[in-house]
């Protein structure tokens, strides 16, 4: 190894989960007690059924062989390959929009937070239902094929890959962007300016200091993306007409097609394929998930100049990120026979009749408030058992350093894990019960590993001067890390409030969550364009707001975690 890249692996940020801010010495027997609601939500509504599905897919001979054999099997797990491929190209974008704004300015930087975040609060069915729109093949009503002047799939079979790709992009890489944002104006200067003082070029620099800086940030926007295409089902069946949802299914939504086609062993086989597939994905963010690192000194500013030439860039991109929004909402405002006619931007009649027809249908209006009410109790049930489960991970003295990373996989693997993997048995145990508060608790079992991995990134950064050290401590914790509290809570709401997967896994009744009434209205989609748009719209709002109020304690927890 040469002098200069010794110097380089000498002086490379590491990742340092092995040095706990929390330092009350717990014992173990209360560590049990903080940890009791998320095991028992985990292992109640995931790990038992998961095991049941396990043995459930080996119950029947040649149910395996059966599956394995299945050509229309491979080929949706393929298509979950492909969704695996378009988390990388989340990330990705995310990382080129970051370094964009950052060379760009403060200013565009703080528009393009705003702008390319707001996707990511929508409802997979609602953009679904607003590609489709743009990418509608009649020239009529399609903006892409009006360009082209023709009704025609303009590309063939593979058009559905890329309306239903760049819908998934739109809505997850402003996630990504925030995370890599921070990351890259919290690069360490001096240390960039110690490598071009030892001659270092740029690209070494890049490959040796910045990438192994960005390994923590990357592997949470992973995450985040892979959660959202591991649960890929309500954007395909929404985005894409009937006919080609075959094309691009993944394991998930084909399993919920043809689950009584494959039998009870044959479906319960297939759920544990898929779920041997999400995790191998999500071991890869064990590269990265190993702690975060926080940095006093910013990275230097590009010159003024440069930046003032970037922001036309970044104007386009706003734009590009704004045209959905600016097209659900004016076929929301078009009369609906002209909307199932032409397309929104044809102009009129505009009216709010679709918002007054939604706002008079009862059952709409009541599945507002029921999806608020549940979507408020999972936030409350889901800060109950991922805070103190969170701050027990925290202790190194009770989850010794080998441990952790055996941990972080199940944490990351449970969040990520398809529903499907342990629908059956949980349909059955909860078809006596049929109570809103059971699907409420599996809607908190689902959020919980996501928001303790998130909890505990935050927990971990608290610094120990801050701390009492005494039985007091777990409030001290959460009040210097409010802003990774307020983003689980937010995250939870707006997961419960914009998830149709649950309740069609457990055949819950379609007027109960507001999502599901979403999706009644896709089997009408051109004829009802403009009353589901005003829905969807009606629907955004919500999350919206509560991400307006909550803005800058969700930033930082997203990126710090902590209040300073």
């Amino acid at each position: 190894m040469s002098g200069r890249n010794a110097f380089l692996f000498e002086v490379a940020p590491h990742h340092d989960a092995g040095v706990p801010a929390v330092g009350h010495r717990l014992s173990r027997r209360h560590a049990f007690l903080y940890l009791l609601l998320a095991v028992l939500l985990s292992a109640g509504v995931i790990l038992a059924p998961l095991l049941v599905t396990v043995g459930i897919s080996f119950s029947e001979p040649g149910a395996w062989s059966g599956v394995l054999s299945d050509a229309a099997a491979w080929q949706a797990l393929g298509n979950t390959l492909l969704w695996w491929v378009l988390v990388l190209v989340v990330c990705a974008v995310g990382l080129g929009l970051a370094w964009l704004a950052r060379n760009a300015g403060p200013l565009p930087g703080r528009v393009l937070r705003v702008v390319l975040v707001l996707p990511a609060v929508v409802s997979p069915l609602t953009t679904g239902a607003i590609f489709r729109l743009l990418f509608d093949t009649s020239h009529h009503r399609g903006l892409a094929a009006a360009l082209l002047g023709s009704d025609t799939p303009f590309l063939g079979p593979g058009w559905i890959w890329l309306v239903l790709g760049l819908a998934f992009v739109w809505q997850w890489a402003g996630i990504a962007f925030l995370v890599f944002h921070e990351a890259l104006a919290r690069l360490p200067a001096g240390l960039l300016r110690m490598a071009r003082a030892f001659g270092v070029t740029r690209r070494r620099r890049i490959w040796s200091v910045v990438l192994p800086a960005l390994a923590g940030p990357a592997a949470l926007a992973y995450v985040f993306a892979l959660v959202a295409a591991a649960r890929v089902f309500d954007l395909v069946l929404m985005g894409a007409p009937g006919s080609m949802q075959a094309l691009v299914e993944g394991g998930g939504l084909f399993w919920w097609r043809h689950n009584d086609d494959l039998g009870d062993a044959g479906a319960a086989a297939l759920a544990v394929l898929m779920s041997l597939v999400v995790a191998g994905a999500a071991s890869l963010a064990l590269l990265g998930l190993r702690g975060r690192v926080s940095w006093s000194e910013p990275a230097s500013a590009p010159p003024a100049a440069r930046g003032r030439r970037l922001w036309p860039l970044c104007a386009v991109v706003s734009a590009l990120w704004l045209l959905p929004f600016v097209a659900l909402l004016l076929t929301s405002l078009r009369e609906p026979a002209a909307a199932a006619r032409s397309g929104w931007w044809s102009g009129g009649p505009w009216t709010l009749s679709s918002y007054a027809d939604a706002f008079a249908d009862d059952g709409f209006t009541a599945a507002l408030g029921t999806t608020f009410l549940r979507a408020f109790a999972v936030v409350c049930v889901v800060l109950l058992a991922a805070v103190p489960a969170a701050y027990v991970l925290a202790h190194e003295h009770l989850l010794p350093r080998r441990a952790w990373r055996p941990v972080l996989l199940v944490s990351v693997a449970l969040a990520a894990l398809p529903p499907q993997a342990f629908a059956v048995p949980l349909q059955r145990w909860l078809s006596p019960i049929g109570t809103a508060p059971a699907l409420a608790i599996v809607h908190a079992a689902l959020v919980i590993p996501l928001a303790v991995l998130v909890l505990h990134n935050a927990f971990v950064q608290v610094p120990a001067p801050m701390l009492a050290r005494d039985r007091w401590e777990l409030f001290h914790v959460v009040r210097e890390a409010r802003p990774a509290v307020v983003l689980a809570g937010v995250l939870a709401f707006v997961l419960v409030w914009n998830d149709a997967v649950v309740g069609l896994l457990l055949n819950w009744p379609s007027g109960d969550h507001l999502p599901l009434i979403l999706l009644e209205q896709a089997r009408h989609f051109m004829s009802a364009a403009s009353p589901l748009a005003a829905q969807a719209v009606i629907a955004t709002a919500v999350p919206v707001l509560v991400v307006a109020v909550t803005a800058r304690r969700l930033y930082r927890g997203l990126t710090r975690g902590v209040r300073r």
